[in-house]
């Protein structure tokens, strides 16, 4: 069987963050969904209306735990965001959501266990059929996203300074602000990411220029780190 690694996220975000920081770990990981727009064309295709998530959940999580099955891949992890319980998600059902699928493939899915923040790890009832790693942003415990990791781990006092600016900017706008307030994190970061040194820069080269701290004694981006490495080592 050929030593295939693969990590499904939700959208284009998640996997520029996540390429960044599997070159870093020197992980041989391959993210999926390749081509998410594709996916999403082939959902409205079939006269099904979903969300990035749902793609994830309905088309690309049931194909790739078949693979595995198959043992076609040897390992595999998703990696979703919780988004907020306001919207009718949260942490605890998005767990819920992806759990329910992983336990109809024959996968044993535990109680809760505290600490929340380290990430999950699934193991098959079949001897064999390899594991399933779970994380849902922020921490794998709060609501949230991705972009909610990252603006609670700023590098330097003058990163927070610069988010202090683009949050007065941000609550300036009144009536020019178009976005929902769902997207509040997002609006957030791309506005500090918009006045670094290269202006736009995407959230993995914020990592790789120090943008997020990666202090193992102050940054909670470290116990994700952590969880990809024992999904993938």
């Amino acid at each position: 069987m050929t030593d295939q690694r693969i990590l499904l996220v939700e959208g284009e975000s998640d996997k520029d963050f996540c390429q960044q920081l599997i070159c870093t770990l020197k992980l041989d990981v391959t993210i999926e969904p390749e081509t998410p727009r594709s996916l999403c064309q082939q959902a409205e295709s079939d006269g099904i209306d979903v969300l990035r998530i749902d793609v994830l959940r309905i088309i690309a999580l049931p194909f790739a735990l078949t693979r595995l099955s198959k043992k076609q891949i040897t390992h595999l992890a998703v990696i979703v965001d919780a988004d907020s319980s306001a919207q009718g998600y949260g942490f605890l059902k998005r767990r819920a959501q992806i759990t329910a699928l992983l336990e109809q493939h024959g996968y044993i899915i535990p109680v809760l266990q505290n600490p929340l923040n380290q990430g999950e790890i699934f193991l098959h009832t079949k001897a064999g059929i390899p594991s399933v790693g779970l994380w849902i942003m922020p921490t794998h415990g709060t609501d949230g996203m991705l972009e909610d990791l990252l603006l609670d781990n700023l590098g330097n006092p003058a990163q927070q300074s610069l988010l202090n600016k683009a949050d007065t900017a941000i609550n300036e706008l009144g009536d020019l602000r178009t976005f929902k307030d769902t997207h509040l994190s997002k609006a957030r970061l791309s506005t500090l990411l918009a006045w670094q040194r290269k202006p736009g820069m995407s959230a993995g080269k914020a990592y790789q220029a120090k943008v997020f701290d990666t202090n193992p004694d102050t940054s909670t981006i470290i116990p994700f780190t952590t969880w990809l490495t024992r999904v993938f080592q």
